[in-house]
């Protein structure tokens, strides 16, 4: 069968997560013809299923002005979009057990406010507790980093608000099934394929989460992206017990949702082998020595993929991925017994429901955001290493700008999509 053509684009967005469809949404806009291309649904992949923290806190200096960026955005979206996404600025705290915590705390604290400016501030122990009532004494607490400006909101919700502003803005969708290849012909973007269908366009954004690598790969450029598989609980609702500030462990994030839930999540997940894992070895090597504990090795995964399995549907409000990635039950005990330690006011809160999403990675474990050398008219947004939800709409705003021929409104000089083909 020959390849059909469609009418052309001026921007086809891959990946309906939250950069995407924010990127979508700012491009479609400021008059720009726009597709976007999901396989699932808006929000079924990771945009949907992360904690729910938009915090500029304890990020590396490379992506915070992009986060910085993303913030202002996100103080006003809900007015803009006019909807409710769940956005509450309720803060950011980082709980420190020990002096080391401490000094390491109070160092990223004294660069955040000396050079970007951010309220960050420390917190003695008594002050933690005086924040937030509900957090036992005599749980090894010592102090805490404390954000104000920093906020929440509800993952899905926000990712399915750009994708309706989006349409309302004009722009397309095509529902249901994967890009095949990014065409390009003499250094430039021609536009994508699907199934046997060209889609033409000038300019072609990647933001398809871990689907990105592949895609790329084919296109020309090399990106050492790995998935990590992560698990997130949520218990039951304590209406009567609010906590508004988004709250870190030391192993497990917190967030209290609209609804009075605890959404709750080791950081870290599973790193399930596949047939090409030894493709980026090289690159996770400083990574692994460093971090050992941030993701376990499943050498049984390539088996267990070949396995019926038995899943339990999440009572969430995000759709299903094909990616049918599954949580991990001792995972969510991990995170409910750390929950527990430090908030036994909230002990008897069941767990009422789990699920898992794919993150994608990089070895610097900071995304990749721009151009790509040598092919004009291809933009990336990539690897953004569990953390992209909050810079999301900043990242979907840069995407649209580059896409329209202007610079980026926030510095993203280090997160080029070239720094590894330099190394």
């Amino acid at each position: 069968m020959g390849t059909k053509s469609t009418r052309d684009w001026d921007v086809i967005v891959i990946g309906g997560g939250i950069v995407g469809c924010s990127a979508a949404y700012y491009a479609a806009r400021s008059g720009m013809r726009v597709l976007i291309v999901e396989r699932d649904g808006p929000g079924s992949a990771q945009s949907g299923r992360n904690l729910g923290f938009i915090r500029q806190q304890n990020r590396d200096f490379r992506e915070l002005s992009l986060m910085i960026g993303a913030l202002r955005i996100w103080e006003g979206l809900e007015a803009e979009l006019g909807c409710r996404v769940g956005w509450q600025q309720g803060g950011n705290l980082s709980l420190a057990f020990s002096e080391a915590d401490l000094v390491a705390r109070r160092d990223w604290q004294r660069r955040a406010v000396e050079e970007f400016g951010l309220d960050t501030r420390m917190l003695s122990a008594t002050e933690t507790h005086a924040l937030i009532p509900q957090l036992a004494t005599g749980r090894g607490v010592v102090g805490a980093m404390y954000t104000a400006s920093d906020g929440k909101a509800e993952p899905a919700r926000a990712t399915r608000a750009f994708f309706d502003a989006a349409l309302g803005a004009g722009a397309a969708v095509c529902f249901g099934e994967p890009v095949t290849r990014i065409d390009t012909s003499a250094g430039k973007v021609s536009g994508v394929q699907i199934g046997d269908r060209l889609y033409r366009a000038k300019t072609v954004v990647t933001a398809a989460g871990a689907g990105s690598a592949a895609l790329l790969r084919k296109a020309g450029l090399s990106l050492p992206q790995e998935f990590i598989r992560a698990t997130v609980a949520r218990t039951v609702a304590a209406s009567d017990q609010r906590i508004p500030a988004c709250v870190s462990g030391q192993q497990t994030g917190i967030r209290q949702d609209v609804n009075g839930a605890y959404v709750i999540s080791v950081a870290g997940g599973e790193y399930d082998l596949r047939l090409d894992s030894w493709r980026h070895m090289r690159w996770y090597e400083a990574t692994r020595k460093s971090n050992p504990d941030a993701a376990r090795i499943d050498y049984l995964a390539p088996l267990k993929r070949l396995l019926p399995g038995k899943t339990t549907s999440p009572l969430a409000d995000f759709p299903p991925s094909r990616d049918d990635a599954r949580p991990e039950p001792f995972r969510v005990e991990q995170a409910r017994r750390e929950f527990a330690h430090l908030f036994p006011v909230l002990a008897d809160l069941q767990i009422e429901t789990s699920w898992a999403g794919i993150i994608d990675v990089m070895p610097d474990v900071i995304p990749v955001l721009g151009t790509v050398d040598g092919i004009s008219g291809l933009l990336v947004a990539t690897g953004f290493s569990g953390h992209g939800f909050g810079p999301g709409p900043m990242a979907g705003k840069v995407l649209s700008e580059l896409a329209a021929g202007r610079l980026s409104p926030v510095d993203i000089s280090s997160l080029s999509p070239m720094r590894f083909e330099r190394q």
